[in-house]
């Protein structure tokens, strides 16, 4: 199965020689600089759309089992550049910066992340298809878009929860110009196509598209919401008296699926992220306890479920469960220090004592960065869930 970030490739039945998938043209993809594919500038709230006009409609229609190694590169190149501009100027703005300028930036970075891990599921999807033509397994794959899609699901709800409010980038270069571009050549390749195509086929890409946007509104209305802003100081920081963090299921918010060495990234997302730019120590008490039922509903896991299924298993399966295992530790050491990091804002702003929690907080962290330091020693490897 072919998995599509956020868009999916239709291509008209068999039997109409038309609508045969088409063989990528160099024109139809071209390496670009960071500055000219860029998203962040403008409003936040379409960098679902945005990003796909950088990397998907440009495949519009295309088997991609035939595109060649050189765009495959391209596609790749784009995405480290994408990464690069996150962790190299976007991080470090923000943390240099404060009020609705951090704000602005944090809504440009959860754009980028967007924009990388559309071009991140895209490569997957060309290398999937490849491999698949070759007969080849393609389990570790399907695995790692799996994960990278969950990723770009929680990003893109973060976009369209601060739909209308700036974004800023951290390079010049026009990006609209880019996407705009990106969307015109792909529009006008899809009008070649459809002169050529027979009406049959029209009527089952009309039904086929109806069915993808379907697909697409659901996955994102199941995406975890959060409140994308930057983190600053209790002096500028958000008033989380109104922050929604509603209790889910654990099966909902595991993260021992796929593979191991990014279990911080992911917990982050579950318990840190959606705190970005509050000021904690506003915090209503529910959700709280919220994070402190979701860190146990994490922990019951652990006893309950991973230790007896590792007892039971051997060999790789083994191996995979225990990489699962700290990927869940990972969670639940996340949320506890969230909690704690909480009830410290809280009562530093009350003016209490705080060596207990603060002493609490020590040792869960010292428990944390070991179990994350075990998670990236086997990044790369299988890691297995138990929900």
């Amino acid at each position: 199965m072919v998995y599509f970030a956020s868009k999916f490739i239709v291509v008209a039945l068999a039997g109409f020689a038309a609508a045969a998938p088409l063989r990528l043209t160099r024109r139809a993809f071209q390496e670009q600089d960071y500055a000219d594919f860029q998203i962040s500038d403008g409003t936040a709230g379409n960098a679902q759309a945005e990003a796909n006009a950088v990397f998907v409609d440009p495949f519009d229609g295309v088997d991609l089992a035939t595109v060649d190694d050189a765009t495959l590169k391209a596609v790749q190149t784009m995405r480290e550049a994408a990464e690069s501009a996150e962790t190299d100027q976007f991080n470090p703005q923000i943390d240099a910066a404060s009020g609705d300028e951090a704000t602005a930036l944090q809504n440009g970075k959860i754009k980028n992340k967007v924009l990388k891990l559309t071009g991140e599921i895209q490569a997957l999807n060309i290398q999937l298809a490849q491999a698949q033509a070759s007969g080849d397994d393609t389990s570790s794959i399907q695995s790692k878009i799996s994960e990278e899609q969950t990723k770009l699901n929680n990003n893109i709800s973060l976009d369209q929860k601060a739909s209308g409010q700036p974004s800023k980038g951290v390079t010049g270069g026009s990006a609209a110009s880019s996407s705009d571009s990106s969307a015109a050549a792909s529009a006008s390749d899809s009008a070649s196509a459809a002169a050529s195509t027979t009406s049959a086929a029209s009527a089952t890409k009309t039904k086929a598209a109806n069915t993808k946007s379907a697909k697409a509104s659901k996955a994102t209305s199941s995406a975890a919401v959060a409140t994308p802003s930057a983190p600053v100081d209790a002096a500028t920081g958000t008033d989380g008296s109104s922050i929604s963090f509603p209790v889910q299921d654990y099966a909902a918010f595991q993260i021992s699926d796929g593979t191991a060495g990014s279990a911080q990234e992911h917990a982050n997302a579950v318990f840190v992220d959606p705190f970005a730019g509050v000021d904690l120590a506003t915090v209503d008490d529910s959700i709280v306890e919220n994070i402190n039922t979701m860190r146990e509903a994490a922990e019951s896991a652990e006893t309950d479920q991973f230790n007896p299924a590792i007892d039971a298993a051997s060999g790789a399966d083994a191996d995979a469960l225990q990489n699962g295992k700290i990927a869940n530790k990972v969670l639940k050491l996340t949320g506890e220090v969230q909690a704690l990091n909480i009830k410290i804002a809280k009562a530093q702003a009350a003016g209490s004592d705080t060596s207990d929690l603060e002493s609490s907080l020590a040792d869960e962290q010292k428990k944390l960065t070991t179990n994350i330091a075990t998670d990236q020693k086997h990044a790369g490897e299988a890691q297995k869930g138990v929900a």
